[in-house]
């Protein structure tokens, strides 16, 4: 700056603005034409965490890992947006966690080593998360399975890519930070005390109670003339409290919506449908061959007793015969055909044991056949079950004599269940599944009755193309002709629209009650001008088109936009001042609540059993200023005028009802030491959070 001076005072400020904006474009240039430059870098941020850039590729590509983890923990192949949403959540946990917390962990020496790690996969302390995932979940057993962890473990040397090895890798990396972050909340939580004063305290502002009467003057029943509120005042009380305004930035939207519902053209057309498949349902031998190729829903092989028979035909099922079909018939918005399959007298549930002998590579099932083969052999010959199970069972159960429990029909695979309910108790069976196969005892059932195995065409009622197009041009029409800020309101009068309402929206909202997945529109809210209007979009089942009504930006808020209830605020404060006034002066000539109440135009209202720590009062609300007044007011006499928030107050208290001697410490004790852990939680990485300068930019890529 010195040299630009310089050049200022000797040859002019042409030449000192020549050479400042070539400066400049050099500077600019620098940065526009770097592959890492200043304004590219800055322009593909999702986050700024103590001074460290995370851009967009990296986090993006931590995002894809989380995803195909939760899919192969899950069992899932198509994820929600809340899933989605949750897995963004924790990779910015993870960040936080690297960014931000390590050196707080550091500095205390909290760490998760290898072998804790290879304890909360393999060992006696598995991590919840490995215990909860379904691809560790046996399916005989519904519970966790150790053997499969094994398994995956072994099959991430089988992948040429050494992707799954990687992001098993980062997964146990999370599951380390996850017990280093819990370890911590431990150490902070532990280190809150809940002392007897806090105990004394807490016991008597939670168990002394006060009956009051009391002389309730409200502000809503004081004329507005008695007061005048002038822009001077608004100013000054906008000045003097402006900590009060501090707001997040928010939008208003206004927005109009046209369902895409089926005409109905479209109803009847799959009311002919549905009748016109009735004689072939009825003539075709396989059902569930017909279903696969003309059904909207699966074929459902499970025998369905008279509980479980949908009621609209559960009366027809009972009594049907085979290969009878009942319908058409419509439940709610699908058309069904039911058809008798077969009838059986079954057991409600089942109780048996099982071997199960997986194939190797989960490709031979032939030698795994051979293998259950011999061990039925065995136990036929008189070996012990049980010993068999320990020695030759592949999951969970072989620990427990392959003990599977009581199981109703759905609990198991189809293959599995099947064989076990058509069987009799006693039976020795080998049942093959996607599994491997399974060397099965059935040990009891409950009694037989009669099951009925149903299948049941259906075609759910859609928009067609057709009508999805006819009411996409009416709504483009509309947006055509009312296709800006200024006419919108217009539009919405003429065409006789419903205009509905999203006020107060944030970056970082992603619903919009009756509009699936609006994060889009959210997103557009907060880069739009007031007064935009967006493209037409399809939000779930109907097209939305809006307009940006309002602008709130983060900090505080411009008086224009909280005047209204500043001018409230005022005025309330100006009606206290007079009211405390005038009942002042009351309680000069009268100590009496039921003398001075007429004076106002109020009453002497009672309220029983209230608590220092109580929410409310009966009959006043939420009044915290007359809540700490009772506590300290000698018992029978007239308080003075008590300034509260919807109104002044005169309280009498008359009677006053100690704690019992005996009051419960214990729970009191519970609930302050409840409430110190609950803040541990939040309130220490909230204060990490702060100091770090965290500048979250996600809202702008998700």
């Amino acid at each position: 700056m010195a040299t630009l001076q310089t050049l200022r005072n000797k040859a002019g400020v042409l030449l000192a603005v020549v050479i400042g904006l070539s400066l400049l474009a050099f500077i600019l240039g620098d940065f526009l034409n770097s592959g890492s430059g200043f304004l590219q870098r800055k322009s593909t941020e999702v986050a700024e965490i103590n001074g460290k850039s995370i851009g967009y590729q990296d986090f993006q590509t931590k995002v894809e890992t989380g995803i195909e983890n939760y899919k192969q923990s899950s069992g899932v192949t198509n994820l929600d947006e809340q899933a989605y949403a949750s897995i963004r959540n924790q990779v910015w946990a993870s960040y936080m966690n690297e960014f931000v917390y390590s050196d707080e962990y550091n500095k205390l020496g909290v760490a998760c080593s290898p072998e804790e790690l290879f304890d909360m996969v393999y060992g006696k302390n598995i991590h919840p998360q490995i215990q909860q995932a379904q691809i560790f979940q046996n399916k005989q057993t519904g519970g966790f399975d150790r053997n499969l962890v094994m398994q995956f473990l072994k099959s991430l040397d089988k992948d040429p890519t050494g992707r799954q090895r990687t992001a098993w890798i980062n997964y146990e990396g999370e599951l380390q930070r996850d017990r280093v972050y819990t370890k911590y909340q431990t150490l902070i939580s532990k280190g809150m005390y809940v002392t007897k004063k806090m105990i004394d305290a807490e016991v008597l502002e939670s168990n002394r109670k006060f009956n009051l009467s009391f002389v309730p003057i409200r502000y809503a029943t004081t004329a507005d003339s008695l007061v005048k509120v002038t822009d001077a005042d608004v100013q000054k009380y906008y000045n003097e409290n402006k900590e009060k305004f501090k707001q997040e930035a928010s939008r208003d939207l206004a927005y109009v919506v046209w369902d895409i519902v089926p005409s109905q053209e479209d109803k009847d057309e799959v009311a002919k449908w549905i009748n016109e498949q009735k004689t072939e349902f009825e003539r075709i031998e396989n059902a569930p061959q017909y279903m696969a190729a003309t059904a909207e829903s699966k074929f459902n092989e499970v025998y369905l007793g008279e509980k479980e028979i949908p009621e609209i035909i559960r009366g027809w099922a009972l009594v049907a015969e085979k290969g009878m079909v009942y319908g058409p018939y419509q439940e709610g918005e699908t058309w069904k055909l039911a058809r008798v399959t077969d009838i059986k007298e079954l057991p409600d549930s089942v109780k048996a044991n099982h071997i199960l002998i997986r194939p190797v590579n989960n490709t031979d099932f032939d030698a795994a056949q051979k293998t259950a083969d011999s061990i039925k052999g065995l136990i036929e010959r008189g070996q012990d079950f049980t010993v068999l199970a320990a020695k030759y069972g592949t999951d969970g159960t072989k620990d427990m004599g392959g003990d599977v429990g009581w199981f109703t029909q759905e609990k198991m695979i189809p293959e599995f269940s099947k064989a076990c309910f058509v069987a009799n108790k006693g039976d020795l069976l080998t049942v093959k599944s996607t599994y491997g196969v399974h060397v099965v005892k059935i040990v009891e059932q409950s009694a037989r009755s009669k099951k009925v195995q149903i299948a049941i065409l259906d075609r759910t009622i859609t928009a067609s193309d057709k009508t999805y197009q006819n009411i996409y041009n009416i709504a483009s029409k509309f947006a055509a002709t009312y296709g800006n800020g200024t006419k919108f309101e217009e539009g919405i009068t003429k065409e006789n629209m419903n205009k509905r309402l999203a006020t107060n929206l944030r970056e970082a909202d992603a619903t919009i009650s009756g509009l699936d997945n609006p994060r889009e529109l959210i997103r557009w809210a907060f880069e739009a001008k007031k007064g935009a209007l967006s493209d037409l979009k399809e939000y779930g089942p109907r097209f939305v088109l809006a307009k940006l009504t309002e602008i709130r930006e983060k900090g505080t808020s411009p008086m224009d936009q909280v005047r209204t209830q500043i001018e409230n605020s005022v005025r309330n404060e100006k009606k206290a001042e007079l009211l405390i006034a005038q009942a002042n002066k009351e309680l000069q000539t009268s100590n009496s609540l039921e003398a001075i109440a007429p004076k106002f135009y109020s009453n002497v209202t009672s309220a029983a059993n209230a608590y220092f720590t109580s929410f409310s009062i009966t009959g006043m609300g939420m009044e915290p200023q007359v809540s700490a007044a009772m506590t300290t007011l000698p018992l029978n006499q007239v308080s003075k005028p008590i300034k509260g928030t919807n109104g002044i107050y005169l309280i009498q208290v008359t009677d006053i009802f100690e704690p019992a001697a005996d009051a419960d410490r214990k729970t009191s004790q519970e609930r302050l030491a409840q409430s110190y852990t609950s803040r541990a939680s939040y309130e220490v990485l909230a204060a990490l959070e702060k100091n770090a300068k965290v500048i979250d930019r996600r809202n702008k890529f998700y």
